[in-house]
């Protein structure tokens, strides 16, 4: 009969041996310039505690971890064709299809449909971005945002508009109005914060015919589209009457938002997240946040009003075997998305949960004010809409950037444009 002592020597010694299932995520490094990333940095630590032992989340590094650019799509492309996916990574949804292409990206589907309550804890649509077209859900989503227009009403209120222009008419006549005055009526980047407009004219266009969930990913569509065609001309209005900042084809949107944050723009289109990483903090001119309204898109009728209401990006996993990492990387996935995580991630970066929260919980929460209201707002516009990013093909923002400054110059017809920005948007991997 063993004693006592051999007994606890044995169980020690098994104990010490057992080692932590090990995952690796793509999208978790530590970096306090950037919210997201430095959320998904300390919700990390917080999964590693909380499960020592049993799994651990290993950061793996790369520089493009948060970046928008093709060149993190072709980043991922590469480690797909190496067969080197981390278990966890975070792309946006036009990265994801694209990235579906190579066959390496973990069906979500069913585990969601494994766990239900899991599944059912998420807000409505938030998966339709992420989706494929035979049901397989290819990424966790994110956020669930409402993204706006910021504007500065004391610049607007100085040329005779008290509260933001509900319809496009009235915002052009106040842009017209401001540039008279001396001032940016809006501030945009050929990129981002343009496109962002571009979604607003579009998805408050009564002919837009579901443009921004559809069409926008074949290329016949953009001609022939109303819509489309109406919002590409009145953006190249905006451009060549003036209205806008000298470096707005920089594809930067740190020159939109320098703009904005010195107060000689009037407007920006943005995410909520923008009150906490810029607008309050020393970048901006003393007082600017107080200065400081969030607004849905003007409609092109009074009653017309919209907002882009968006999950754009989403958790994939390029772990695709049934096998004992998979127990790791849906723990980690689910830990990400619990209430509790959701909310924390809400009060670093403005950014609003993907899952259903309990009321109270969110009035408590200490969430940011202008992109809360804007939230609850949202589902009783008449328009709600994704932008351009969530169902554009992968390459739709690198054919934006190359054409929108010939098109603006008059290097080519409306026409002409918005073929070649589908057919590019389309190609292939240029390598």
């Amino acid at each position: 009969m063993q004693s006592a002592a051999v007994i606890v020597a044995l169980v020690t010694a098994g104990t010490a041996m057992a080692e932590p299932i090990v995952i690796t995520c793509g999208a978790c490094q530590e970096s306090p310039s950037d919210p997201f990333l430095q959320y998904n940095y300390e919700a990390t630590q917080r999964f590693n505690a909380a499960h020592e032992g049993r799994y651990q989340v290993q950061i793996r590094h790369n520089q493009y971890a948060n970046s928008g650019g093709p060149e993190r799509l072709q980043y991922y492309q590469r480690l797909a064709l190496a067969d080197d996916l981390p278990e966890v990574f975070l792309l946006n949804a036009s990265e994801i299809k694209e990235l579906t292409r190579t066959g390496k990206l973990r069906d979500l589907a069913p585990d969601l449909s494994a766990d239900t309550s899991w599944r059912d804890s998420f807000s409505r649509d938030v998966f339709s971005a992420l989706s494929g077209g035979s049901g397989q859900i290819w990424a966790i989503p994110q956020q669930r945002d409402a993204i706006g227009i910021y504007y500065n009403r004391e610049l607007l209120g100085s040329v005779g508009y008290d509260m933001f222009p509900q319809t496009w008419e009235e915002f052009e006549d106040a842009a017209k109005k401001l540039q008279a005055a001396g001032h940016i009526a809006i501030a945009m980047d050929g990129a981002w914060s343009t496109l962002l407009m571009w979604s607003n004219l579009i998805g408050t266009h009564p002919q837009a015919d579901s443009f921004l969930e559809k069409g926008i990913r074949y290329a016949g569509d953009y001609i022939s589209n109303p819509a489309v065609v109406t919002a590409t001309e009145t953006l190249k209005r905006w451009q060549n009457a003036g209205y806008v900042n000298a470096d707005s084809f920089s594809g930067d949107f740190q020159n939109a938002a320098a703009a904005y944050l010195s107060g000689e723009a009037a407007m920006v289109a943005n995410g909520p997240w923008m009150v906490n990483t810029q607008i309050k903090t020393s970048v901006a001119i003393e007082g600017l946040y107080e200065m400081t309204g969030y607004a849905p898109s003007p409609g092109w009728k009074p009653d017309g009003r919209g907002a882009i209401v968006v999950t754009g990006a989403g958790w994939s996993s390029g772990h695709t075997a049934d096998d004992e990492k998979t127990e790791a990387v849906l723990a980690f996935l689910k830990f990400l998305s619990s209430p509790e995580e959701q909310l924390q991630q809400a009060r670093q970066t403005g950014a609003r949960p993907a899952v259903q929260v309990d009321a109270k919980a969110l009035s408590t929460s200490k969430l940011e004010p202008l992109g809360s209201r804007l939230a609850e707002q949202a589902d009783s516009l008449a328009f709600t809409y994704p932008h351009w990013r969530v169902h554009a093909p992968g390459l739709f923002l690198e054919a934006w950037r190359n054409l929108w400054p010939a098109y603006v110059g008059g290097e080519m017809d409306t026409e002409d444009f918005l073929r070649r920005l589908a057919n590019d948007a389309r190609a292939e991997n240029r390598g």
